[in-house]
């Protein structure tokens, strides 16, 4: 599958950043420490990671990929939807060893965190990540990773008012997730609907600017 191809070219243009990836994994970590909010911290981590998207931004522009991109046998629109697959995939990593060490971290703490409230707390985090890339990659492939290195920091406000609502409005988590447990139709079908329309136009968003670039 050829969107799969393009996804593993972005996984191979990362290898010279592999050990910042995990350096962006271990923050949160002490992050939560401070916090000792299992959201606050995968939010947190999620945060870092979709910071972390701009780099197979940079490392093409820096090896001038795109002269490679035109000769191979691959549309804009697979060699883009291969750049969200390989994004969505770094989130769900990023997620995934969140929800498994922050846990322990906070029961180390003596705080317990239960089953439900790790799955609502990862997928509220994947939620804001998808959120975060989904504004961030097409300004990247508008203005190159350059100009655009200022939505890298997109992320920040998404973090700051999630720590900001969180400590001031004193939202007892556990209470939130077990109330939108208790109505999870409605609330995964409003869920999904977002998730689907954030996604498409930022993909057909992307292939636009980018069709309209030489190629």
């Amino acid at each position: 599958m050829k969107i799969w191809k393009a996804a593993k070219l972005d996984f191979k243009l990362l290898k010279y950043y592999y050990k910042s990836i995990c350096f962006t994994l271990l923050i949160p970590l002490a992050f939560i420490l401070l916090y000792r909010t299992l959201v606050v911290g995968i939010s947190f981590a999620m945060f870092m990671m979709a910071m972390s998207s701009i780099y197979t931004f940079s490392v093409a522009d820096k090896n001038n990929m795109q002269r490679l991109y035109r000769v191979l046998p691959i549309s804009v629109e697979e060699l883009v939807c291969g750049k969200y697959l390989h994004v969505f995939l770094m989130g769900l990593l990023a997620v995934t060893v969140s929800s498994v060490l922050q846990p322990v971290i906070l029961g180390l703490l003596g705080i317990s965190a239960a089953i439900p409230e790790i799955i609502m707390a990862a997928l509220a985090g994947m939620v804001l990540y998808i959120t975060y890339v989904c504004f961030q990659i097409p300004a990247y492939y508008k203005f190159g990773p350059i100009k655009g290195r200022v939505f890298m920091y997109v992320p920040v406000a998404g973090i700051l008012l999630t720590m900001f609502v969180v400590e001031k409005a004193d939202i007892n988590t556990s209470l939130l997730f077990s109330r939108i447990a208790e109505n999870r139709y409605l609330g995964s079908c409003l869920l999904i609907l977002y998730l689907a329309v954030i996604v498409v136009i930022s993909i057909r968003t992307s292939v636009r600017i980018t069709e309209k670039k030489e190629w």
